[in-house]
């Protein structure tokens, strides 16, 4: 026979043409009489088809055909395949599922399968084929056999797969990104559902993202506002007038506590799918707007002095001038002794002037000093012997001095001087009697803590804390403080300049003051002033020591949001699993619902409520007595142990305190539990 020349060179099919002897016996077969027998065009166009795998299947599934596309695909000959189940193509695991009877099965139901998976060729290589499997009827709808096209998508899988690969990648960055993004990112749709709510978020506002994704974004506005935010966004929509929308500005943020902070608020719009979405970037401005006010209190106090300081330089001057004339009618015989009386009274009042314009040069750091190397435990010991022989037998002084105390550069009697004026305010804040502890300590403060009390220098310092148990301050008057003429004491008890000398010396001194104080607690006054090593020289500031963190589990338990909220930051940021409560209730009711048990409590000393943190400490160790316990608190830690008992496994951070110390003490207290 002469070789007939088509494209692929074909393969045998029933009725179909090849130009291979040893299958010549199968075109001979007569097809189905039900099916007409394919022109001799078609047979060509079928046998070439080079980039499609077509064969037949027999009612049991046998390969009964195929063309050379066929061939090439998988690498079998036909004298391989014919006769053989298709299952042939498929792997062990795929035929173990049973999917070839279930593609037949399939296209026997619905007429066809469309299908696409791994097939194996002759070799034992893997490729990717789509494949339409579909059911043969003769005229009486009875199954005849089936007919398949396959095709080998490997590359164009390839591709996809490369594709979905730098997709994931793309993915997995935005996903970084978002995370590691300090300002908080949300994005809403144009009903305000949340559709994206980054890492930063769920530290601002407290929810998981878990909680608020799906949800109208008005849940993180403070009650308030949330009534009238869906007819805001409506308003946009309908008029398209921005009142928000790229126009960024300060608006109030809800935490999931109830409790609301600052937030600058910029929103931007975008088209995506057809449909407008808007992104919203968060920053929180807690700590700015604080910062700011520290600012505006320190250009106030900086304004006062100066005030202060240029009104008792001239008064000294008229000063001058009376008791210049006082002393000429005192000297002078002639002078009548009924008005010498009257002489001594106006030289009593230009005295008592003169100590006020003193003061006031002291605030407004205008003052002669004259600082010399100084052992400050002695002139604490002296202040203490002075104050004992003069205050009442209800008030008990005590002292606790560090043994190593570096030694500071200061105007001795200028600071005595400050010390008995703390004392006596600690005195008078203590009608009832009480304690009142001085305390001296080596202290080095790191930029965490002059970032938040700017007025501070990093660096070695010495610290003389004065602590009572008195009435204690009100917070709204905290700030107020130090300002010239400023008392709370009753009328005739004072004339307000003495935490402004105070104040204005330690900050001629270099100095630094910090007041922390709790309403029927006590007060805590502690100055700050720079180490100097004996020639003069000051050492270096503190150096930023690796933080040690770990993965246990802790428990917070603080009343005031922001301490708290910045504590729970601090600690998530070391890896610790924490959880918080707001009182000392909530506090013993979260331990007694963790599953698993916490590793440890942190709490605060001084709570309101029936539970305090000693009470709550007092409760969880009754259940748990190995468990530590870590109280925080502003008086200094021989102020507490004085007058709080202090357990085995208690241990006192005392505020204001660092990420460092808050790392060491933790790790170092779940360390020695182990």
């Amino acid at each position: 026979m002469q070789k007939r020349q088509t494209a692929g060179n074909c393969l045998p099919s029933p009725g179909g043409f090849t130009d291979r002897p040893e299958e010549l016996a199968l075109l001979s077969r007569t097809p189905p009489p039900d099916l007409p027998r394919p022109s001799p065009l078609l047979q060509h166009f079928i046998a070439g088809l080079s980039d499609y795998a077509i064969f037949t299947l027999d009612t049991e599934g046998r390969v009964a055909d195929w063309n050379e596309g066929a061939r090439a695909m998988t690498g079998y000959e036909a004298h391989d395949v014919l006769g053989q189940s298709c299952a042939i193509f498929y792997s062990a695991e795929d035929v173990a599922a049973g999917l070839p009877a279930q593609a037949l099965s399939v296209a026997a139901a619905e007429g066809r399968c469309e299908t696409r998976g791994l097939r194996v060729r002759r070799d034992g290589s893997l490729f990717t084929a789509e494949t339409v499997l579909t059911a043969v009827r003769g005229a009486d709808r009875q199954i005849l056999g089936y007919g398949a096209i396959t095709r080998d998508v490997s590359e164009h899988a390839a591709l996809q797969e490369r594709l979905s690969a730098s997709e994931r990648r793309l993915r997995s960055l935005v996903d970084t990104v978002l995370d590691t993004l300090v300002d908080g990112l949300i994005i809403i749709d144009s009903k305000g559902t949340i559709q994206v709510y980054n890492r930063a978020c769920e530290k601002l506002f407290g929810h998981a993202a878990a909680e608020v994704i799906g949800q109208n974004i008005k849940m993180l506005l403070p009650v308030a506002l949330r009534s009238g935010h869906d007819q805001f966004l409506q308003n946009y929509l309908d008029t398209g007038i921005r009142k928000t929308i790229g126009r960024p500005r300060e608006v109030p943020g809800c935490r999931k506590d109830g409790s609301t902070f600052p937030m600058h608020l910029a929103v931007g719009e975008t088209i995506v799918g057809g449909e407008p979405i808007y992104v919203g970037v968060i920053h929180d401005l807690t700590e700015r707007n604080r910062t700011e006010n520290e600012l505006r209190q320190a250009q106030k106090m900086e304004a006062v002095g100066q005030l202060t300081g240029g009104i008792a330089h001239d008064f000294n001057n008229i000063l001058m001038v009376i008791l210049a004339n006082v002393d000429t009618i005192i000297d002078d015989e002639a002078v009548p002794k009924s008005a010498l009386d009257r002489v001594h009274q106006i030289d009593r009042a230009a005295q008592r002037a003169a100590e006020l314009t003193r003061q006031l040069l002291a605030f407004s750091r205008k003052q002669p000093l004259r600082p010399l190397l100084t052992d400050l435990n002695d002139i604490v010991t002296s202040t203490v012997r002075l104050i004992r022989r003069t205050f009442a037998e209800d008030i008990t002084v005590e002292t606790a001095l560090a043994r190593d105390l570096w030694t500071t550069s200061i105007d001795r009697t200028q600071l005595e001087a400050a010390l008995v004026n703390l004392c006596i305010n600690a005195r008078d804040a203590m009608p009832q009697g009480g304690k009142l502890l001085l305390q001296t300590a080596n202290v080095a403060l790191d930029e965490d803590y002059v970032a938040e009390n700017p007025d501070a220098a990093t660096g070695e310092q010495v610290m003389i804390a004065v602590t009572d148990t008195g009435a204690g301050i009100a917070p709204e008057n905290l700030d107020k403080v130090f300002e010239p003429f400023f008392t709370t004491k009753e009328v005739g008890r004072g004339t307000g300049l003495g935490l402004s000398m105070v104040y204005g010396f330690i900050k001629q001194s270099q100095g630094h003051i910090k007041v922390y104080s709790e309403i029927g607690c006590g007060t805590s006054i502690r100055l700050y002033l720079p180490r100097v090593i004996g020639n003069g020289e000051a050492p270096a500031p503190a150096s930023d020591l690796a933080l040690a963190g770990g993965s246990e589990r802790i428990l917070v338990v603080e009343d005031d949001p922001q301490v708290r909220h910045g504590v729970v930051r601090q600690l998530r940021s070391l890896g610790y699993a924490v959880d918080e409560a707001s009182d000392g209730a909530m506090g013993l009711a979260a331990f007694s619902a963790a599953a698993p048990a916490y590793d440890l409590l942190l709490t605060d000393l001084v709570m309101p409520g029936t539970l305090s943190g000693r009470r709550l400490a007092d409760e969880v160790m009754q259940h748990r007595p190995e468990m530590p316990v870590v109280f925080m608190s502003g008086y200094t830690e021989e102020a507490v142990v004085r007058q709080v008992r202090l357990d085995p496994g208690m241990h006192l951070l005392t505020k204001p305190f660092r990420k460092r110390d808050l790392a060491r003490m933790i790790r170092s207290v779940l360390d020695r539990a182990r």
